[in-house]
């Protein structure tokens, strides 16, 4: 696996660690102090994403929700192991690993690493990060436009 200037802070999986809550705290003293009250350990705020942590991240907490390997985040270990920078190049994608599931499917954006893999693969992640502002809010805050895709109301950007 290559860390790159530019793949720095996309994971392995597609999403963008650059946009995280844990890596924009480096900017924001009370996003810090939110991600402490939330069970976040204030010595691992604020990250610098995972392929700088080579997957040992702090949003990989050691629960049956983020099972690690050695420490580290499973799809991480996966594609270190494949020698990969993204999942799309690996034979076995798309795998269980970035299967969708309904469970906490408003909460966590595990739903949008295929569609941000392929993305990745088809449009360059130079598209994908200037694109990015622009996906996240249509899958948070936009509503199902069959035949469309998400749509956002006015103001929601």
């Amino acid at each position: 696996m290559t860390t790159t200037k530019e793949n720095a802070l996309v994971a392995p999986c597609g999403l963008s660690c650059g946009h995280c809550k844990l890596y924009l705290a480096k900017d924001d003293p009370a996003l810090v102090e939110m991600l402490v009250s939330r069970g976040f350990n204030r010595q691992s705020i604020p990250c610098p994403g995972c392929r700088m942590l080579e997957g040992k991240v702090p949003c990989a907490k050691d629960t049956h929700d983020f099972p690690k390997v050695d420490g580290k985040c499973q799809t991480y270990a996966c594609a270190a192991g494949h020698g990969i920078d993204f999942c799309f190049e690996c034979r076995e994608f798309p795998c269980v690993k970035l299967q969708p599931c309904a469970d906490m499917a408003s909460e966590l954006p595990h739903n949008l690493k295929v569609f941000y893999l392929c993305y990745i693969e088809r449009q360059g992640l130079t598209e994908f990060l200037k694109k990015y502002p622009e996906i996240a809010p249509r899958y948070y805050f936009g509503k199902m436009a069959i035949g469309r895709g998400p749509q956002l109301e006015e103001g929601k950007e």
